[in-house]
């Protein structure tokens, strides 16, 4: 028998409080954090050793990419690297650098690399730590054991998992939001567990945000599937692992779900143990049964089988195998369909979940899904606020809240919170959301409002905020982020007048303290100071100045107006890139934010940057061949076309390594492989054709010309003039075009990805 395993989801603000009161009640010197230490897997390996044999990064990390990715979340060792990829296998027979390199990384690999503390694990002793495990003491005085978790199991040690889960705090902060707006009180104990609204979202694998439910692969099943209740989204939580989905147990569920396919039992005896489960083995109390029922084990022993094979102990497997077959044989079953079953089991036991976890995980993301199906707002933007450090998922989250007819204000002094908050069918930006505004300054606007109403202006701003907390920068931020946008639409001319209001509010709280006749004073109404007249900001500016102080663009998106050609010229975006494999190539739009250029051990200049669009953003690679030819487009801010090769690391992490970069602004142009004028035969006379003739000669090009007339009865007499009239198409040629010929229609056909698009 063994230490049983317990874990237990705490909310975030909560966890803390927890792990305090166990070390107050059982001692600070009984309760301690557990150590983990990192290992070495196969690419980082190789990077280390390359390092410290000095060899240039470049050709380290080409001998890295060598190694295939993670297979559902495995590294693959270099063993089965060098079996899988030719490539590899070509370079160490025929580099002795690389060869060295791998023979020493094989050594290595898998070692430990670093310590650290366990993100959940607590551990609790009867005595003082120290008289039974060895400790040591983090950098932040943290004391941890020094024993990682496995090899406290062994010492007898009662270990704990106290884990942090935002979902517990987005339900506990969108419930506290629907009682601050409506005054309603939702029970979640009580809601119905058949409801049409939260299993509708399942059933169409509208899962986003939802606990569990939102990688791609699990809103494929759930449309395969159809949930009908929480007995259907257990088992998808369970079944969603490599393992059952490796042997073929999650398509089987699904067509025996759906009638499509019997619902058989190899023994009898198993339809009692998995009638449920329509036959499947999909929990680990299921697994201990079958044992139990059909080898006669003890619970203890079930268990300690379940044990090894969830850790693939391989001597002690053969040895619970033999027994099993035996124990098996004398009650009668045959060996070959016991044989059958136990092969099946030794897949699915490496990732099997037991019954209350999945299930209590499955009832966790039923309620996150009828809050989002009944009260949408509300649950947004209580995600929104638990996640806002994780740009790329506030970015989907909100075009995703967009896409259901949701209103994404930006922050407001006169309506936002410290954080996001619903309202109807709109959500407001928080006031913390702002960059470089911390929340001393929040908490005084909140309360300067609250106490004297609606602030009218800058300077009445100024006058009544505490100087201390909101001073010149934090002003900036508001104003750049449009958080004063309902006292005055012009960000210009409240940024212009910033020194102006701060020492109005200076002028003010001296004269408060100083003059007798302060009361009076106070009493008179104020005269409010006239904004300087300025220009007023482009509109890329504007947006510049919400990306840098909000990390995201409200009022609109620099890709605004390119859709068109991001239709005909791309074949991805961020958000799709997710769905594509390793070494996929991709053309896909976006903006140039955070670039880096940097330079090689042989001088040549590259980039690093982030392309980003309306779904996220990924990091781009320039190498120096690639850079050099778009140098004149790679700047900040730019929008930009990027054709290149998807990469994935171990971690999931995407790059692509840009083949080709150019500007957007004019690609159509750039691009067109033919140019028809479309104009009616009334436009036509000898003068309009010269200066046509003289317009064309004057810009030429490889673009050929085609001429489609409409004439009088209506038919189109379609003209191309000799092969040799080709022109360079510019805006600024389309644009005399169609001065000298009235009502012109001028097409432009592009060819992009060997088909040819108008």
């Amino acid at each position: 028998m063994s230490m049983p395993d317990i874990d237990i989801d705490f909310c975030v603000r909560g966890r803390q409080k927890v792990i305090d009161y166990v070390a107050d009640y059982y001692g600070r010197d009984h309760v301690s954090q557990i150590s983990t230490f990192g290992t070495l897997a196969s690419k980082a390996v190789i990077k280390d050793v390359g390092r410290a044999l000095e060899m240039p990064y470049s050709e380290v990390d080409k001998i890295a990419k060598m190694i295939p990715p993670p297979v559902r979340g495995r590294n693959v060792s270099i063993e089965d690297a060098i079996k899988q990829n030719p490539d590899l296998k070509r370079a160490i027979n025929t580099d002795e650098r690389v060869r060295e390199v791998i023979e020493i990384a094989q050594r290595l690999e898998g070692c430990s690399r670093h310590a650290s503390v366990h993100a959940a694990g607590v551990v609790i002793s009867p005595k003082p730590l120290y008289e039974l495990v060895p400790i040591s003491k983090t950098a932040r005085d943290e004391i941890t054991t020094q024993y990682p978790m496995n090899d406290l199991e062994k010492t007898g040690m009662l270990k704990m998992d106290f884990l942090a889960l935002t979902t517990l705090t987005i339900i506990d902060d969108c419930l506290k939001s629907i009682e601050r707006e409506t005054g309603a009180k939702i029970e979640l104990s009580g809601i119905p567990l058949d409801d049409r609204g939260a299993l509708q979202l399942f059933a169409e694998g509208k899962t986003e945000a939802i606990f569990q439910f939102e990688s791609g692969g699990m809103k494929d099943l759930c449309r395969r599937l159809k949930p009908e209740g929480l007995e259907d989204l257990s088992a998808l939580n369970a079944l969603f692992r490599p393992g059952p989905i490796d042997s073929g147990w999650v398509d089987d569920y699904i067509e025996r779900r759906h009638g499509r396919r019997k619902v058989r039992y190899d023994f009898p005896e198993l339809k009692e143990i998995m009638g449920n489960t329509l036959g499947i083995c999909v929990y680990q109390e299921q697994l201990m049964a079958v044992f139990q029922k059909l080898a006669g084990y003890s619970l203890g022993e079930a268990d300690l089988v379940r044990r090894a094979m969830g850790k693939k102990k391989r001597e002690e497997l053969d040895k619970h195998k033999e027994n099993f077959l035996n124990q098996a044989m004398e009650r009668g079953y045959d060996r070959s369909k016991i044989e059958k079953l136990w092969q099946s089991f030794e897949g699915f036991a490496d990732y099997a979940f037991n019954r209350a976890h999945s299930f209590s995980y499955g009832y966790l993301a039923y309620q996150t899904a009828y809050l989002k199906a009944h009260y949408r707002t509300h649950f947004w933007a209580a995600v929104l606020s638990n996640e806002l450090n994780n740009t790329a998922k506030v970015v989907r989250y909100i075009n995703e809240a967009r896409s259901q007819g949701i209103q994404i204000l930006p922050p407001d002094v006169n309506a936002s919170l410290d954080n996001f908050t619903a309202s109807g069918n709109s959500i407001r930006f928080g006031l913390a959301a702002i960059k470089g505004i911390g929340q001393s300054a929040v908490s005084s606007i909140i309360e300067a409002r609250g106490a004297g109403g609606p602030f009218t202006s800058s300077f009445d701003f100024t006058e009544r905020v505490d100087s201390r907390a909101v001073n010149k920068r934090v002003l900036e931020g508001l104003i750049r982020a449009g958080a004063f946008d309902s006292v005055d639409a012009s960000r210009a001319r409240l940024f212009t007048a910033i020194d102006s209001a701060i020492e109005s509010g200076q002028r003010s709280r001296a004269s408060g303290q100083t003059d007798l006749f302060g009361a009076l004073a106070a009493s008179m109404p104020a005269v409010e100071t006239p904004l300087p007249e300025v220009a007023e900001w482009a509109h890329n500016e504007v947006l510049k100045g919400e990306k840098e102080t909000l990390g995201f663009y409200i009022s609109g998106h620099p890709l605004s107006g390119y859709e068109h050609v991001l239709k005909d010229f791309a074949d991805a975006d961020v958000d799709r890139l997710s769905s594509l494999t390793h070494g996929a190539v991709v053309t896909l739009g976006g903006v140039v934010i955070d670039l880096n250029v940097r330079t090689t051990k042989k001088g040549d200049r590259f980039g690093l940057f982030q392309l980003e669009d309306e779904f996220g953003s990924v990091k781009i690679v320039a190498w120096p061949d690639v850079f050099s030819r778009a140098n004149g487009v790679m700047q900040n801010d730019t929008a930009v076309l990027v054709r290149g090769r998807l990469e994935i690391d171990d971690g999931g992490s995407m790059t692509i390594i840009a083949e080709e970069i150019q500007p957007l602004e004019n690609i159509r142009e750039r691009s067109a492989r033919t140019v028809i004028l479309h104009f009616d035969v009334d436009c036509v006379d000898e003068k309009r054709l010269e200066r046509l003739h003289w317009l064309l000669d004057n810009n030429r090009g490889e673009c050929g010309v085609i001429f489609e007339v409409k004439l009088a009865d209506g038919s189109i007499a379609r003209v191309q003039p000799n092969h040799l009239v080709r022109v360079k198409v510019t805006p600024a040629l389309t644009n005399s075009i169609k001065e000298i010929m009235a009502n012109c229609n001028v097409e432009l056909v592009v060819q992009r990805a060997n088909s040819a698009s108008r």
